[in-house]
This record gives C-alpha cells, structure tokens and sequence, in this order.
C-alpha cells in the first residue's frame, strides 16, 4: 500500500506541477525559478502522499483485508464446514445402511432359523400320527413307541416357545426381576448337583473352586440359576469324554467374580461376536443333533443385562471355553465371607 501510495502521490505532483506551470507561462506570463518550482514540487508531493497514504489508502487496506478475511472465512469456515458435514452425513448415512443390511439379514437368519426350529418337531409329531392313523398299527409297544416320541418333539416344541417366550419378555422389560439377596456358592452346589446325572453320561466332572463359605449377592435367584444352568449344558454337551468343567468364584469388595469355564472343542474366533445371537449356532448340525432350542446363551445374556451386567466369552479351538461375569454384593456381604 505505502509503495501505491508513493507511485500515486508522484505522478499526481507531476500532473499538478505541469498544470501549474502551464497555467503560469501561458496564462499569467509568469517565470517560475528553479527552486521555488523544487520546493513547490516536494510540498505538493509530500501533501498528496499524506493525504492519499492516511485517509484514502488506510481506507483502502481496511477494505481489501475485510474482503481477504471474509473470502479466508468463506473458504475456511463455510466451503469447508459444509464440506465436511456433507462427508460426515455420507459417512453415517453408509453406516446406517450397512447397520440396516446386517440387521436385515440377521431378521432372514432368525425367521429361518425359527421356522426350521419349529418344523422339524411340528413334522415329527405329524409323520408319528400319520402312522398310527393310517396304518392301523395294532402292536401296543410301536404303539407307545411313536407316542413317546410325539410327545418329546411337543415338549421340544414347548421349550422353543417357553424359551422365545422368556426372551421376548426381557426384552420389553416385562419381567419384574425379584431382586434380593441370596447365597451365590449355595446356588452354584445346587446347579451342580442337579446336573450331574448329564454329565455323569460323558464322565465330565463339574467343580466348584471357591475360597468363600457364603457370598451374598443382589439378584433375581431364579434368574441367575437359569444362567448357570444354561452354562452348565452348553458346557457338558460340548465337552470332551472325561472332561471337566470348573465354576469359579472370585471376591472383591463390591462384586463376587464368576467363571464357567470347560476344556470342551471350544469355539472359533470368527464366531464369538454372535456367539449370544438367538437360533445361532456354532455347528447346526451337531447342535440340533445335541437337543436344545439354540435360545440358552441368549437368555443368559438378556438375563444378566436385566441385572445391569455384562457377559464376556473366551475360546480356544481344542482348547476349551469361559464365560465370565460378575453380580453386585450385599452391603452385608461381610457377613456372608470368612
């Protein structure tokens, strides 16, 4: 700006003086000398710089920078927080849909797996009656044979419904949880105990590794024994011959810590994220082979986040399984440990 300044001022003195001049030789008829036409020259030069420099060109400059700022802003704040909105948007949008893709192929999977869970019974019980009708057996044990069998695939089918029943139910949070205090190493003898028989089938062995006479925890016990019992048949259907499988309780001053843990095939890593998916199965083919409804683990899940807990899962093909979560203690938990 101070060099437009000068340029401006110079040649605008040059103007002026040369009008001057003119005007006095031609005009007036009047010699100007050499030093007066210098002096006059420097003031008028000085005069139109200081007056373009401070009150135009300051001017000037307060303009060209609100323009530079205001173009700066434009390219910094509005192109660019548009710009980087509409990716944002783009972004989340394509999250969104790849949410909604996987939510709907795991609908198709669930509805699959539904209709074929309640089929294979539903055929079953038809196919043993279509026998009995058609063919007019007249043998009282296959007689009593097909029966027993229609009714173990009722009662297969009633525990898928009993089971998507419960499910459903902690989901809407229709379940009022009866939350109280109860013995967790009671419960654990208890499930143990009353699973036994099973495992006595293959020779697991099921243990309780505790350093705790009694710890008194908060929750529903009817609930809770249904995730330990869900546990315990996952791990004793998948178990190894002469395996074992190990509940371990761990004390702390605000939570009792718990494992189940088996030496079993074990899991594949690509299968642990949807490892508590309803109707999802791991091997479907032994699974259903194995009996149960394929809902267990999603209970057990439901069941402890009605409890406001977590579940985590760690396998090892050949290896083994552990499930491990954890329940609030009493504030009189003091009194239910050594």
């Amino acid at each position: 700006m101070k060099k437009e300044s000068l340029i401006i001022s110079f040649v605008s003195t040059l103007l002026i003086t040369g009008i001057v001049y003119v005007l006095n030789m031609q005009v007036f008829h009047t010699e100007i000398l050499v030093p007066f036409a210098i002096t006059k020259f420097a003031v008028c030069l000085v005069s139109i710089y200081l007056v373009y420099y401070l009150v135009v060109g300051r001017r000037l400059k307060a303009i060209h920078s609100l323009i530079a700022k205001n173009q700066e802003e434009m390219k910094n704040t509005s192109l660019y927080s548009i710009e980087k909105r509409i990716q944002t948007l783009l972004k989340e949008r394509k999250e969104e849909l790849e949410k909604i893709e996987k939510l709907e192929r795991h609908r198709r999977e669930f509805l699959d797996n539904v209709s074929h869970e309640m089929k294979t019974p539903l055929f079953h019980i038809q196919g043993y009656i279509s026998t009995l009708i058609e063919n007019h057996i007249d043998d009282p044990e296959m007689e009593k044979r097909y029966l027993e069998r229609s009714e173990k695939s009722a009662e297969r089918l009633i525990h898928i419904l009993e089971d998507l029943d419960t499910i459903s139910q902690l989901e809407s949070k229709e379940v009022s949880a009866d939350i109280e205090p109860f013995d967790i190493v009671e419960l654990c003898q208890e499930v143990i105990e009353s699973e036994t028989i099973d495992s006595d089938q293959k020779n697991i062995s099921l243990v309780l590794e505790n350093i705790m006479e009694k710890a008194g925890v908060i929750g529903d016990r009817f609930r809770i024994r249904q995730v330990f019992v869900n546990l315990l048949v996952n791990s004793i259907k998948y178990g190894k011959q002469d395996g074992r499988t190990v509940i371990r309780l761990k004390n702390s001053p605000d939570f009792v810590y718990i494992e189940v843990a088996d030496n079993g095939i074990g899991i594949a890593k690509e299968h642990l994220p949807r490892l508590f998916e309803r109707f999802y199965r791991v091997d479907k083919g032994r699974s259903r082979e194995q009996g149960g409804t394929g809902l267990g683990l999603s209970i057990v899940k439901h069941i402890l986040e009605a409890h406001h807990q977590t579940i985590e899962v760690m396998s090892t093909e050949g290896v083994g399984t552990t499930f491990l979560f954890r329940l609030k203690k009493t504030p009189q938990s003091s009194s239910f440990t050594h």
